[in-house]
Order: structure tokens, then sequence, then C-alpha cells
């Protein structure tokens, strides 16, 4: 027998979980126990929203959920700003809520809330678990969710006397998001595009997305003569020293990689939603009828964001929607056979910016002394177009914490 809270703190490490951010609170004091015997390191943050954001960050970064548990109430909504976050990065995540015993529910009790409701408009999934006994079952399905297709967010509810009660429950399986190939004739049309298009993109981004997958979509992209750029927040997945490199369409993007987007006749989109930002606000590539033509290799065909009139949709589904999952992208694309395309690369004046005399260093403007006189000439509209002009110009060789 065990409580519901050693239960779920179980079913955490044989996920692999190994690190979690917290606030404490009352509401799930059993899982703080089972806590405290356990492998996984627990970092206790300040507020809610830092420990939301640190877990979304670990999710980005290694591709494995990044668990937050939040105490009921105000401690679940201070966390919202992290899933909201998880969601529109695609980041892998685990918010788990304290929630008030079972049969107070419903009478408004203290700090008391509907999660389902508060997070079905920002997270993947939200739901609540109804005994000890199911959550093995509860957790697996959390897990398998938060990785499958597009990744992203889930919470889940944990009431006070479920974490409290004794149960005789198995463990679950260990969850593997399975992996998924596009059709054949899907790789064929796309071989068509590349080998006949005269101005091509490749745009890549989203979660996901590992060192291999960089070093893969590098070698594809220089094989082929294809110019890359990356999406919104996305600048670090491709070597920027990279021949093929570009540019990032960001915000306050430069008007030449604006202009590689608006003139391409054909995009190859990877990953990326081809949202807001990185099309500047739906002007360079216009839904739903794009004047490019559009490949998009994305594993949620229901992603809002994702154009629907697409020529060739490269969606990589298993069986059944919580089945669907991204992969590495040789085996994504498996063009290894090499297009050859004639036309080189752009000239000099169309490759990748790089540092201009105007911008100082990043050590230089957020230093713990920051000189006035260095700003001298460098015009900034507010501190975010600051933070995006200084990250623009600095050159990201691989995937790493240098995101942001």
């Amino acid at each position: 027998m065990r409580s519901g809270g050693q239960i779920l703190v179980d079913q955490l490490e044989l996920n692999g979980a190994d690190l979690a951010f917290c606030l404490p609170g009352e509401s799930y004091l059993p899982v703080l126990d089972a806590l405290y015997d356990s492998s996984i390191r627990l970092v206790t943050c300040r507020h809610e929203q830092g420990a939301a954001n640190a877990a979304e960050a670990y999710g980005k970064l290694t591709g494995r959920p990044g668990i937050c548990l939040v105490t009921r109430g105000p401690g679940a909504t201070q966390a919202a700003v992290g899933v909201h976050t998880a969601k529109q990065d695609s980041s892998p995540m685990l918010l788990l809520v304290g929630q008030v015993p079972r049969a107070f529910r419903g009478r408004e009790a203290w700090q008391e809330l509907d999660y389902a409701q508060v997070f079905g408009g920002i997270a993947k999934a939200a739901w609540e678990v109804d005994g000890a006994e199911r959550i093995p079952e509860h957790m697996a399905e959390a897990f398998a969710i938060a990785i499958s297709g597009r990744p992203g967010p889930v919470v889940l509810a944990l009431p006070e006397d479920a974490l409290a009660e004794q149960a005789d429950a198995a463990d679950g399986a260990r969850v593997e998001a399975p992996r998924a190939a596009p059709p054949a004739d899907e790789l064929v049309r796309l071989r068509e595009l590349l080998a006949t298009a005269e101005r091509p993109l490749v745009v890549v981004g989203e979660g996901g997305w590992t060192a291999e997958t960089s070093r893969d979509v590098q070698a594809f992209c220089e094989a082929n003569a294809l110019p890359v750029a990356c999406a919104f927040r996305c600048q670090d997945y491709v070597d920027n020293r990279s021949p093929s490199y570009v540019g990032v369409l960001g915000v306050a993007m430069d008007e030449a990689i604006a202009a590689r987007l608006r003139d391409a006749d054909v995009v190859l989109a990877v990953g990326g939603r081809l949202g807001e930002v990185p099309t500047r606000r739906y002007s360079l590539l216009e839904p739903p009828d794009p004047r490019q033509t559009l490949v998009h290799v994305h594993p949620d065909p229901e992603d809002p964001d994702v154009a629907r009139r697409a020529v060739v949709h490269v969606v990589l589904a298993a069986e059944g929607a919580r089945d669907r999952k991204s992969v590495r992208l040789a085996e994504r694309l498996h063009v290894a056979a090499r297009l050859r395309r004639p036309a080189a690369l752009a000239d000099d004046d169309e490759r990748p910016l790089r540092r201009r005399e105007q911008v100082a260093e990043p050590a230089e403007l957020f230093g713990r002394r920051l000189d006035a006189q260095r700003l001298d000439g460098l015009r900034v509209g507010d501190v975010r177009l600051l933070r995006e002009n200084v990250l623009r110009q600095r050159e990201h060789d691989r995937p790493g914490p240098t995101r942001h």
C-alpha cells in the first residue's frame, strides 16, 4: 500500500523525471513528503511564475516534460504564464496542482477552481485525478499528451484527500512517444517542388529540437543549396555560421530576411507554425491562401497556426490523436539522394546580418556596470526590442541555453 502522493512520485521517477520546481503548499503535502526520499531534485522557488517558467525552460532544453508543482487557487493561476509559454513554444510540461478534497468540490471551497475550465484554453489538456488507485493511469496519459504530436503543457489537479489515501495500485508503463514517418508520395512531391524552386526558403522552429536534429537540418540544407531561416525564439536551431543560414524571422527582423520569406516561391516549414511573429503579423505569408507554395512538416494538423492550404502537408501521424510524434529531420524528409540545385546561395549582400558597430555586446548592455556612453547611436523603442536586437546579432553554433 502506498499513499497517493507516493504513487505519483513513483510515476515521475518511472518516466525519467530528475528535476522538479515548486512553491510548497499544504494542498499537496503528501507529494512533498514522497519527494523527500526521492531521487528527483526539488527546487523551491519564490513565486509560482518562476517555478512554471523554470519547468517550461527545462522542457524546452531537454525535450522531456518539465515538472512544476503548485498549490491550489492563486498558486495555479500564477503559474499560468509558464503554461501559456509552454503552449506557444511547444515545450512539454506537467503542472501538478493541489486541489480541495473531493467531498468539497462544487461548494466554492477555499481556493477551489475548476482547472479544466481555467486552463482549457492554454494547455493541451487539463483534468482532475479521481482517486489514488488511478494515479498511474492519469500520469501515463499526462506524459503521453505532453510529449506526443506538438509537445505542450498538461495540467493535472490533485485532490488533497486522494493524495493522502492509501491504495494498492500497480505502476504504469514508462511512456515513450511513437516514431512516425511521412507517406512516400508526400516525399516525392517534396522532391519535385524543391528541385524546381527558384527562390526556396526553409524555416525551422518550435519544440522537439535537438543537437542531432540541428545537424540534420544543416546537412540537408547545405547539400541542396537551400537557405534556412530560424523562427522566433529559435535562432540557435541551426549553426549561424553555416553557409545556408540566412537569419531569424523574429521581432524587428531585417528587411532582407523579411524579403526572403515574402518573395519565396517554395517555403519548407519544418516544425514552426508560421505564426504572427515570423510572418510579420501574417503579412509575409498570408493565410489562408499564401502566395508561396507551402510545404509544412508538422506533427499536428489541427493546430490553428498551421496553414490549411499547404500544397504538401507532411503530417507525421501514427494512429490516434495522442500518438503523433515528430522525429529526426533525416527520417522525416529522407531526401538523402541530394537534389543538387544548380543555383548557389545568395550573394554577400543577402547573407545573414552580422554585428554592426552601433550594437554593443550583450555583456556591455546587460553587465553589472553599464556605461551610458556605450549606448550612443543605439536607437531602441523599448526593452523588448533592445533584447531582440542584441540577441539577433549574436551567433549561435548549437542549440542550448542561449534561447530566451
